[in-house]
């Protein structure tokens, strides 16, 4: 009997928590672009050259499902037409314009910023301290919403320039010291 309430309920109630994974990497996928409109790429990279290709990148496990592809199939980033890569080898990583790092490469993480610090590639991801370890962009979840972390000293080192009306929008993790 227990086995069978046990089977019941996985039953019904699996769904659900696939659907609000589903409804939740939605909502991730648009706030990729939303926020590009905020950041600039300096000169020498590809994102200013609108008949190259943004470059989105996935690393590690893709937790967008078929969704990336659904909404960039028309949707531009950039004014640019999007190319999605599934990456799995950190020397595959040139390139990407925006490198969202799945949480399977946690402990790869380290790993993978030694290769993008510095560059001017928008890295992203949603995992708990991922921000703190120097990735620029982190989304976490407040009071069933989603909002976002800006590691703004691993930012400006990437050369990156993120306007002051993403800042004023995000917790700022890191920030950079001021110069006198």
């Amino acid at each position: 009997m227990k086995i069978l309430v046990v089977s019941l309920f996985l039953f019904l109630f699996l769904p659900v928590v696939t659907l609000a994974q589903e409804s939740e990497y939605n909502v991730k996928a648009v706030l990729l672009e939303r926020l590009t409109r905020f950041i600039e790429w300096p000169e020498e990279s590809t994102v200013n050259d609108t008949s190259q290709s943004f470059i989105l990148g996935i690393i590690g496990k893709n937790p967008f499902g078929s969704i990336l592809e659904q909404v960039y199939s028309n949707q531009k980033i950039k004014d640019k037409k999007v190319e999605i890569r599934y990456i799995s080898k950190i020397k595959k990583i040139p390139g990407c314009h925006l490198l969202f790092i799945s949480q399977s490469e946690k402990k790869a993480l380290s790993k993978i910023l030694s290769f993008t610090r510095g560059k001017p590639i928008l890295t992203i991801g949603d995992t708990k301290n991922y921000a703190e370890e120097g990735v620029l962009i982190n989304f976490y979840f407040v009071e069933n919403k989603t909002r976002f972390e800006i590691n703004e000293s691993e930012a400006q080192k990437s050369g990156l320039f993120i306007s002051y009306r993403l800042l004023n929008l995000a917790k700022i993790v890191n920030q950079p010291e001021v110069k006198r």
